[in-house]
């Protein structure tokens, strides 16, 4: 591609629309049919693989050979219909053994996602997360942590969160240290033919609605089957759930999830346990030999665990128990519910334990309406105890005024049988070229290409109507040198906003370059350039590209796969610094720049461009300097124009302003109500002003070792017992927040996010 095509592209990305039906410069029509691609193991599988699954088309499938893969980085999957299939999972093997980076295996944000027929072995986090997607379909998958089951295993195997139509089928997890096969907060569910061992939770149902799990084997777990419901998520009372046809056998194995998740808190020796969820039908199961309690029917209330989510109701309602084969339990109870039970009913506890738990503001004539209530029918001869849990001291022990009951009569009526709608048919695949595999295999080999700096661009001196800026609060990325700019097409402008980045016109593109000093405490010496990551506002969207700079510094060249570099250099400190630069391929991106499943940029928002610049032509805002170039319009007069503190100088903000700065910058892009960490209910931007929104006294979920042992992502007054605190400190590629393009600890952010959590005053 010539300068004058890719300039005329820039000004008028309009004028290419008429060829995408015939030719996409050079590529025809045919290009962009699916196909089926075939790997074999080979040294370069990572990035092949990678940039295969940038530049695919919907309903392209990926084909692995029967063999051992190896892979160090998680793989990142965007485009709709695609199916990634090997030769069964016991010949097919994705290992993540020594993974540098990434938070799973895999993670899919695409609709109509299938994987089917291969094992995944050894990731550093979760194995396969699928998020936010419809039409998902995991066929004979194996997940698994080979070795020994340790808290430092990934938290789960099989992991769809916020999907819809999802189908789980025939497929194996192993030693996740949480749930082998999880589903949260989802809709239209169905698990079945799968197997479950040697996991702390086997299938875990959370917040999730419509779903049936039925025909699979559960065994040698913590617990067997969960069905859950906690605060704190986007998606809230989880309910119509049907258990049927399962085998919930002996799951006695130890509990070794970390200590502050929800499961760790799940009693060894638990076939089925359904906390805090309306609606759920457990119907023709064996459940037996499990040596705490066979079934398990509680309330949030037994966890312990404060709640600051006023939504959330606690309490489970609606459950029915009919029909099961229940037999061989509670012959040697664990944890919390053992240590509680023992010393009041003795051995063996019964076979079912309901902590007798009810809203009493529901009763009615002094009971709950007949719809509310739950029905424990037709069992065998499985005993039961209302262990009453709201009556429960030490003081009515010692007085004999606590009574557990082991009346099932109250319990004798019957709820009407659940129906859960089936799952629908994969969506086709769309004929049309899907504009995001247009962008990137279509984009610029070389940097040189979009014109932006003179010469060679080694020196990073803006051509002509090429903008420079700085930020107030920059993102963390492994203490890079970087340089920014901006260029917009002639004769547009853009539009200022006081939320979110400012309204660029189509063809801006943003560009941001990373660099190590070779001595930071000498300027002279000059730096090595690594990278320069392209953001391109096209007609369809934005687009991200990442260029790596060559040895000789004289070019950079497109990159979609991704790579990584080790670098060496003297820091400002004057200490020798080393690091194995990561950088990230162009779905990796999305993990930051998603909002809604659409890549926006995140830096260039008004508040963090408030500040001044050393333009060639003096010093000025750049808000100001923008408008008065007539790039920028409806810009406000000053003091109506917001201002993000600078995270690491007192003078512009107090600790709490400049905290909330460094999170809104280096977290909020994920922890959004939009982002990619939605699911965690964490909200990190500048403006949320609710304490359980941002981590005070909020549980962690799908943290997994990533809690570190603690049970809050915020302890107010106690910094070394906070989530949040934890994962920032951490160089472990499943654990370090944020994940992505960061390998080296913050420590400038960690003394100020320690001063600010220390500060807030202890409840």
């Amino acid at each position: 591609m010539n300068q004058p095509v890719i300039s005329l592209w820039l000004a008028c990305p309009m004028l290419l629309a008429p060829l995408l039906s015939r030719t996409i410069w050079g590529q025809s029509a045919e290009e962009f049919k699916p196909r089926v691609y075939r790997l074999s193991p080979t040294t370069d599988l990572q990035y092949r693989l990678q940039e295969l699954l940038i530049r695919a088309v919907p309903g392209d499938v990926i084909e692995f050979t029967a063999g051992h893969f190896e892979l160090t980085r998680q793989i990142d999957i965007a485009t709709d219909n695609i199916t990634l299939r090997g030769e069964g999972a016991a010949s097919t093997t994705l290992s993540f053994k020594g993974q540098l980076s990434g938070g799973q295996g895999i993670e899919a944000t695409g609709n109509n996602f299938v994987i089917e027929h291969l094992a995944i072995e050894d990731t550093a986090g979760n194995a396969i997360k699928v998020l936010g997607a419809r039409n998902v379909t995991f066929r004979d998958v194996r997940t698994e942590w080979t070795g020994e089951t340790k808290a430092s295993n990934g938290a789960y195997g099989i992991y769809p969160v916020q999907c819809s139509n999802v189908l789980i089928d025939a497929c194996v997890a192993i030693g996740a240290s949480d749930s082998g096969i999880y589903v949260g907060q989802s809709q239209r569910v169905e698990v079945r033919g799968c197997r479950a061992e040697r996991n702390v939770a086997g299938i875990e149902i959370e917040n999730t609605i419509d779903a049936s799990v039925h025909d699979n084997v559960v065994t040698d777990n913590a617990g067997g089957l969960l069905v859950f419901d906690l605060p704190g998520l986007q998606q809230r009372e989880g309910h119509n759930i049907r258990l049927f046809r399962n085998q919930a056998i002996d799951n006695n194995h130890k509990n070794f999830a970390a200590p502050g998740n929800i499961v760790a808190m799940v009693p060894s020796g638990t076939g089925v346990m359904v906390m805090a969820t309306k609606q759920v039908e457990i119907f023709d199961n064996d459940i037996r030999g499990n040596q705490t309690a066979n079934v398990a029917l509680v309330s949030y209330l037994i966890s312990g665990k404060k709640v600051s989510d006023k939504t959330y109701d606690p309490i489970s309602e609606s459950i029915s128990i009919h029909d099961n084969r229940i037999t061989d339990g509670g012959g040697d109870p664990k944890g919390a519910l053992g240590t509680l039970l023992v010393p009041i009913l003795g051995r063996p506890l019964p076979d079912i334990v309901y902590d007798g738990v009810i809203d009493s503001k529901k009763v009615v004539a002094g009971s709950l309406p007949a719809a509310l209530r739950h029905s424990i029918v037709n069992n065998g001869d499985a005993t039961f105890v209302d262990f009453k849990l709201a009556d429960f001291s030490p003081e009515k022990i010692l007085l004999g005024k606590y009574r557990p009951s082991r009346d099932l009569a109250p319990y004798a009526g019957s709820q009407p049988a659940l129906t859960v709608p089936e799952l629908k048919a994969h969506d086709l695949p769309t004929s049309e070229p899907d504009p995001a595999v247009l962008a990137y295999r279509t984009a610029p080999k070389q940097l040189s290409e979009f014109g932006l700096f003179e010469g060679n661009g080694a020196t990073q001196q803006p051509v002509a109507g090429v903008v420079p800026y700085s930020l107030n609060t920059p993102l963390f990325s492994d203490y890079t040198n970087k340089l920014r700019f901006i260029r917009i097409p002639s004769g547009t402008t853009i539009g200022y906003t006081e939320q979110g980045i400012l309204e660029f016109p189509i063809g801006t593109v943003i560009a941001k370059t990373f660099a190590y000093p070779v001595d930071g405490t000498d300027a002279s010496k000059g730096e090595r350039l690594l990278e320069t990551r392209i953001e391109l506002r096209q007609a369809s969207g934005w687009y991200g590209y990442s260029y790596r700079w060559n040895d000789e510094q004289t070019e950079a060249t497109l990159l979609l796969g991704g790579g990584e570099i080790d670098v060496s250099w003297i820091h400002s400190d004057g200490k020798s610094m080393s690091n194995r630069y990561e950088i990230p391929n162009a779905n990796q991106c999305l993990n930051c720049h998603s909002q809604n499943k659409s890549y926006v940029p995140i830096g260039p928002t008004a508040m963090n461009m408030n500040c001044d610049f050393d333009f060639a032509d003096g010093q000025a805002n750049q808000l100001e300097y923008l408008a008065k170039h007539d790039q920028l319009v409806d810009l406000p007069t000053p003091e109506k124009r917001a201002r993000l503190p600078v995270a690491e100088d007192p003078a512009t903000g107090s600790l709490d302003q400049r905290a909330h700065a460094w999170l809104h910058v280096n977290c909020a892009h994920c922890h959004n109500p939009l982002g990619t960490a939605r699911t965690s209910g964490l909200d990190l931007q500048f403006d949320q002003t609710d304490p359980a929104k941002f981590g005070v006294w909020k549980s962690p979920v799908a943290a997994g070792h990533g809690s570190g042992g603690r049970e809050y992502d915020i302890v107010p007054g106690e910094p070394k017992k906070s989530i949040l605190l934890f994962r920032m400190q951490s160089e472990d590629p499943s654990i370090r927040m944020p994940n992505v393009a960061r390998n080296l600890i913050p420590k400038e952010a960690v003394a100020l996010i320690e001063q600010w959590i220390a500060a807030m005053p202890k409840e």
